[in-house]
């Protein structure tokens, strides 16, 4: 996202006599120069003068201020100044107020280190001292901790996330809150629980996340905890790990899940991406060759490569590096069933029989023989060796 077009929409709404500022997360991880990603913007504007001033627009939370800008082919949500009323569902504010102060929208943030603002010119707005906690490396909530946490138990999550990410500490106050509002979570859905574990999962600093789940009993309120693994913050590198199922087989690795499907299913994650970290949990725990050529064919580059970096996380030696298993992979005569030579109908045809399981059995057959290279993958080479099987009926 560009700081340049951030601007140009600050600085409109600004010539219209309206206060607005960059907020959030952006400037936290600007601040860290680390890469950055959506920008928003919060202004003392209303959304209907928002829509007035900006040609483009979606009004994708106009009851919450909220309104997207459309500017130079990117996307910002402009969000009016406000301040909540009291929470009802632990997750929605009864009413929203929008006020004219830049200083009440940052105070309804849930971090200090969040809770900043940053000017066209650079300057900082910063009434709770994020700055300082981002300098030390601490996490401190707005205001009175427990009462953040209990508007939101999510935040305790985004917290521990955080600390994943970031490699910060609680700050002692906001950890007490975290550890008295830990059962709080079991109100949260778990599709939101989810989605703020698997960011975990990702950070570098994972294996400090997860001891804190541990030492506050926070994973006593997640689906299926507690967690039975020991953590063993200096043999564990997640950073090696490098998509999220990859970053799920890890973790169910290390908690000894027997059946990682049903496992999975409470905590709803989609089926596909089950399926795949099943097919490696399962690469994992056999004793599986990298240089068989059926074996490459069978599971395919990508589960193969998964599973290699999986057994390394958790210590199992592997023989092969990922570039000899690409240069093999590219190697095999082909890569998938459809560029066989010869197809289902055209087998049933050169044996004149009715459809049936045969095809399957006898496509697997070719297939792995091509694979082993006893046949050229060609029209006469798979011809010549199909002559000499017998009809497919002829066996039952």
């Amino acid at each position: 996202m560009s700081f340049k077009l951030a601007n140009q929409v600050v600085e409109k709404l600004q010539n219209h006599g309206f206060k607005a500022y960059i907020v959030g997360g952006v400037v936290r991880d600007r601040l860290l120069r680390r890469p950055t990603g959506d920008i928003d913007i919060a202004t003392s504007a209303k959304p209907e003068e928002v829509q007035r001033i900006f040609p483009k627009t979606i009004p994708v939370g106009i009851e919450h201020g909220t309104v997207i800008v459309r500017h130079g082919k990117q996307s910002f949500e402009v969000t009016t100044f406000r301040s909540e009323g009291r929470y009802i569902d632990h997750r929605r504010p009864s009413e929203v107020e929008f006020h004219e102060s830049i200083e009440a929208d940052l105070s309804r943030r849930d971090f200090t280190i969040n809770s900043l603002a940053l000017d066209r010119n650079g300057g900082i707005i910063d009434p709770f001292g994020g700055k300082e906690d981002l300098e030390q490396g601490i996490l401190k909530a707005v205001g009175t901790p427990s009462e953040r946490f209990q508007e939101d138990p999510l935040r305790m999550m985004r917290g521990i996330r955080f600390v994943s990410i970031l490699g910060f500490g609680f700050e002692e106050t906001t950890y007490s809150a975290l550890v008295e509002n830990a059962f709080l979570l079991k109100k949260i859905s778990v599709e939101r629980i989810r989605d703020e574990f698997e960011k975990m999962l990702g950070g570098p600093y994972c294996e400090k996340a997860l001891t804190l789940l541990k030492k506050t009993n926070v994973d006593c309120h997640l689906p299926r905890g507690p967690f039975e693994f020991q953590v063993q913050t200096e043999k564990f590198h997640w950073s090696e790990l490098t998509t999220v199922e990859e970053r799920w087989t890890g973790f169910l690795a290390r908690n000894q899940i027997e059946d990682p499907v049903e496992w999975l299913s409470v905590w709803k994650l989609p089926n596909q991406r089950k399926a795949k970290v099943d097919r490696i949990v399962k690469l994992v725990r056999s004793d599986i060759d990298f240089t068989c050529a059926y074996t490459l064919y069978t599971y395919g580059l990508s589960d193969l490569k998964a599973t290699i970096r999986v057994k390394r996380f958790l210590g199992l030696l592997v023989e092969i590096e990922e570039s000899e298993l690409v240069a093999r992979f590219s190697q095999l005569p082909i890569k998938s069933r459809a560029e066989l030579a010869i197809n289902g109908n055209e087998l049933q045809k050169f044996f004149r029989q009715k459809p049936g399981p045969w095809i399957t059995e006898y496509l697997e057959k070719i297939e792995r023989c091509v694979i082993e290279g006893k046949v050229e993958n060609t029209p006469s080479g798979v011809k010549e060796l199909i002559e000499k099987w017998q009809q497919p009926y002829e066996r039952n």
